[in-house]
């Protein structure tokens, strides 16, 4: 299969550490992958391992010139974001429109703000949501729910949160640069959902993935497309598992990489209910 070229684009502080983590992580590897970070602070753009940097603290037609020559050519635009600060309002839009006119499939990460947030914050992430209401796939993380992977804490620092963000961030981008190795056919899936796990077999893997703590329980069954990557162990009784849980008339994708060391991964991406 021919090299598509894909950009990463990290905004905001969340974004732009999320992308650090990454490149470090190797994701994209032997991909056509440009990583781009998008933001107002000097501090942590100075600190990004993105091959492009783009500060917004620029004039609109500079900043429009930049992103645009940034992802020239793209065929495939990851936008990775916590939304409801002013980076991400001002960009995400920007970023959508030129998908649109690039023709580009665009695929967007996202995390809203706590409930507890600002007004201000969560009419901002209002407005970054109906910016991404048309783009081909989009994930929708509920930043609440990572205080569920760290349940054994009595207490949980903003930081540990943000690095519980930037993980799942950067393992849903892999999930899904995965997924679209093999074919074409995985771009659109509308509103997703992606979970992962890990296991001593198959089976255990599957199950974990399907109880990963961004999921509602259940929340699979009412999918009508599933993609699922293992990475080695007997599948039998993990499709099995699988088969029973979801509708008759789902669509399932079932792909084996035997490239397990102790543990196997099993990754899972479907689309959402209502989607």
């Amino acid at each position: 299969m021919e090299k598509i070229d894909i950009k990463i684009v990290g905004i905001g502080e969340g974004g732009a550490q999320a992308v650090n983590k990454m490149i470090a992580a190797g994701v994209g590897k032997n991909k056509n992958v440009d990583f781009i970070s998008v933001g107002k602070d000097e501090n942590i753009m100075l600190v990004s391992a993105a091959q492009k940097n783009i500060f917004l603290n620029r004039d609109a037609t500079t900043i429009y010139k930049n992103i645009s020559a940034a992802l020239r050519d793209a065929k495939i635009i990851f936008i990775v974001a916590g939304i409801g600060g002013s980076a991400a309002t001002q960009a995400i839009p920007r970023i959508v429109s030129l998908a649109k006119n690039l023709n580009a499939v665009t695929v967007a990460f996202v995390d809203k703000p706590f409930v507890l947030e600002s007004a201000e914050r969560k009419k901002n992430a209002e407005y970054c949501l109906s910016s991404l209401r048309d783009v081909d796939t989009k994930f929708i993380l509920p930043a609440e729910k990572f205080f569920l992977f760290r349940l054994n804490q009595s207490q949980v620092s903003l930081s540990e949160l943000f690095d519980v963000a930037d993980e799942i961030f950067c393992q849903g981008v892999k999930i899904f640069l995965d997924m679209i190795a093999k074919s074409d056919s995985h771009y659109k899936w509308g509103k997703a959902a992606f979970g992962y796990g890990y296991g001593a077999t198959a089976l255990e893997a599957i199950e974990n993935a399907v109880k990963f703590p961004l999921l509602e329980q259940d929340e699979i069954k009412h999918a009508k497309k599933i993609f699922i990557r293992l990475t080695g162990g007997n599948d039998t009784p993990a499709k099995n598992f699988i088969k029973k849980m979801i509708q008759p008339d789902a669509k399932l994708f079932w792909r084996v990489d035997n490239s397990h060391g102790e543990k196997i991964l099993a990754s899972i991406i479907f689309n959402h209910k209502g989607a």
